[in-house]
């Protein structure tokens, strides 16, 4: 008679698939290959087997080149003044060379 003969009620006598020990069904475990083992032989699956490398980045699968960038001109009360290094073109009024009172 062996260490697993006995009665337990809704047990059976089950091997290791390891060293082939006879043990009752419910004290073996499932390994990370699907065997059924003993504690002397359980381990779990290496935590680097799950690492996974980031994705690439996928291009679209079509693009259009960008468009001439459009600039809107905001005429200041300084660019309205008809004096040259200070006027804005489109905005300077030929008769106003004085500058603004605050």
């Amino acid at each position: 008679m062996g260490k697993s003969d006995f009665f337990a009620m809704g047990d059976w006598n089950a091997q290791c698939d390891r060293c082939g020990r006879k043990r009752k069904a419910s004290t073996l475990k499932k390994d990370w290959q699907g065997l059924m083992v003993c504690e002397a032989h359980f381990e779990v699956r290496h935590p680097q087997d799950f690492v996974r490398a980031p994705q690439p980045e996928q291009p679209p699968e079509w693009t259009r080149a960008d468009s001439a960038e459009v600039y809107a001109q905001v005429c200041t009360a300084e660019g309205l003044r008809a004096i040259p290094g200070i006027a804005m073109p489109g905005c300077a009024i030929p008769s106003r060379t004085a500058s603004f009172s605050t």
